[in-house]
């Protein structure tokens, strides 16, 4: 129960975070100014990324490898959005299958793509899932924007982005785990 308070600690202090990066009212330029809420913005989510897959992982969690795992798959999310946004969606899936159990003690850097070996119908069912919270996480982003604007708009769609992403995290490494085999 405690990881799961940590977990909404982390949450809730990365949505302030982002809140606080739109407060400002800067508009995307090549301006210290933007450029310096650009990189806390993408600090705070990494930082929170790795502290949820990690606190995921359960006890004895590998936070480096959670750390590793997450740079990654932000630094190919975030080239594979600049190039061109229908790639965003399948990058943010591939991202949660193989960053996810990076925190789990017996996972290794295959552990989320051996999932659909040894788990088939779970994984795919996940997802589909996954791809289906991303798509409604868009349309929520978006309502949020047009209905609450500034930082409170921003607040929330972070509180909402966050609470189901630890999720998917969660089932993701859970579902890493090699089934074990009675005898």
């Amino acid at each position: 129960m405690k990881r799961v308070f940590l977990v909404a600690a982390v949450v809730v202090v990365n949505a302030v975070v982002q809140a606080l990066c739109v407060v400002p009212g800067a508009t995307p330029a090549v301006t210290p100014g933007f450029l310096g809420l650009l990189a806390a913005s993408v600090g705070a989510l990494g930082a929170a990324a790795t502290a949820v897959v990690a606190l995921v992982g359960g006890p004895g969690a590998r936070w480096l490898r959670a750390l590793a795992a997450v740079a990654l798959s932000l630094v190919i999310v975030g080239a594979l959005a600049v190039v061109s946004s229908t790639t965003l969606l399948p990058a943010l899936l591939v991202a949660f299958v193989f960053a996810s159990p990076a925190g789990t003690p017996d996972a290794t850097a295959w552990s989320g793509p051996r999932a659909f070996a040894w788990h088939p119908v779970r994984a795919v069912l996940l997802a589909v899932l996954t791809a289906l919270a991303i798509a409604v996480l868009v349309v929520a982003a978006l309502l949020f924007g047009f209905l609450v604007t500034g930082g409170l708009g921003s607040f929330l769609t972070w509180v909402v982005v966050g609470a189901l992403a630890a999720l998917l995290a969660r089932a993701w490494a859970r579902l890493a785990v090699r089934p074990r085999r009675s005898v």
